[in-house]
């Protein structure tokens, strides 16, 4: 019984983790295309309800493993760091705040640049990426051959090219997210921020100069002063449809509030990490199709033959050796079982069936 328990534990578990590979792809891709912002807000909190439901199972399963003593073997050989990375971290700096700051219609402002708030939001969504480490307990629980030394071994390269792809990614992004921006946000971002110091000291902008001042600065979505709006880029209506409080930003300036679009930055966050996602999936199926195939046919096979070459008395078949490997240490292994076991072992079953025609007088007598 508490084992059918586990298995079906087990198995929600796993239909999680695929499932939150789907909606990761999926809120990307409704980002690039521009989907409104009830679609993509569904998306934002099934994330935050994954990364919560992961977090409970790394602390359930960290409990269990602290009470039987095998905390160390979770973390270490049961990809338990994977559980921690993929869900604590993501449920405290992503999908949590970001989810609260929907929640109560927060928005990113404030009287500093334009680009260091940009900084802060792609280093925060930069964790997003973290979500693909389940790939490896997807990956994880699949069979590439029958052999056990097969199987770790492909298990283990996978998991080391690929957490290494993603972990360098999620470095590397998040630093030139600190430090820099491409130049598409920097020619977006920071010729609004240009545009508008221009307001810095103007009291008064009438409602033709505010236009062609909008018009003329495309990441400009509203300006207002005090509460009246001088101008607006799209109508109040495509405004809610299609934007949500994590999709511009607000400055302060003088007298005056811009509202900025935020949206190409989170555009190019979400290319990236379906870039990663795509090349990650790439290297695990490259080395299933590739890897998996030749660690048998040049280790576990030949190992396999030998192995029941000992042990069955009957069983002489020779173990093949490949030309292209023939110097290597399995193979020179294989040459020496071939060339002296087999024949040993060839000569002592003869020795056995030499029998006499005088032994069989014997043993007639």
């Amino acid at each position: 019984m508490k084992r059918q328990v586990n298995d079906t534990l087990e198995a929600v578990v796993t239909a999680a983790i695929v499932l939150v590979l789907l909606q990761t792809v999926a809120e990307d891709i409704l980002m690039i295309s521009n989907s409104t912002w009830a679609a993509r807000r569904i998306f934002i909190y099934s994330g935050f309800a994954f990364d919560l439901f992961f977090t409970l199972e790394f602390l359930i399963r960290s409990w269990n493993a602290i009470c039987c003593r095998s905390f160390r073997r979770y973390i270490l050989f049961e990809n338990g760091w994977v559980d921690f990375i993929a869900s604590v971290p993501l449920l405290v700096f992503s999908s949590g705040p970001i989810s609260l700051s929907i929640m109560r219609g927060m928005v990113f402002a404030g009287s500093g640049t334009l680009v260091g708030l940009l900084k802060v939001v792609k280093a925060v969504r930069m964790a997003r990426v973290l979500r693909l480490l389940r790939l490896l307990k997807i990956f994880r629980k699949i069979r590439f051959a029958d052999s056990a030394m097969v199987q770790r071994h492909t298990v283990r390269i996978i998991t080391t090219a690929t957490s290494t792809l993603i972990f360098s990614a999620m470095i590397i992004g998040t630093v030139f997210a600190v430090l820099s921006i491409d130049d598409l946000e920097e020619a977006w971002l920071i010729g609004g921020e240009t545009a508008a110091s221009e307001l810095e000291g103007v009291r008064f902008l009438g409602p033709d100069d505010a236009e062609s001042w909008g018009l003329s600065e495309p990441s400009v979505l509203l300006l207002k002063r005090d509460k009246q709006t001088l101008y607006t880029k799209y109508e109040e209506g495509y405004l809610r449809d299609y934007f949500g409080p994590n999709d511009y930003f607000i400055r302060h300036v003088g007298f005056y509030t811009v509202w900025f679009d935020g949206r190409p930055s989170i555009v190019s966050q979400s290319k990236l990490n379906i870039t990663i996602f795509a090349m990650s999936l790439s290297v695990v199926l490259l080395f299933m199709l590739t890897y998996s195939p030749h660690f048998a046919v040049t280790v576990s096979d030949p190992i396999n033959v030998m192995v029941r070459g000992f042990r069955e008395k009957s069983y002489n078949l020779e173990a093949s050796i490949l030309s292209d490997y023939r110097h290597d240490d399995i193979f020179r292994l294989v040459a020496a079982y071939n060339d002296v076991f087999l024949p040993q072992k060839e000569r002592s079953q003869s020795d056995i069936l030499d029998i006499s025609f005088e032994d069989i007088g014997d043993i007639l007598k």
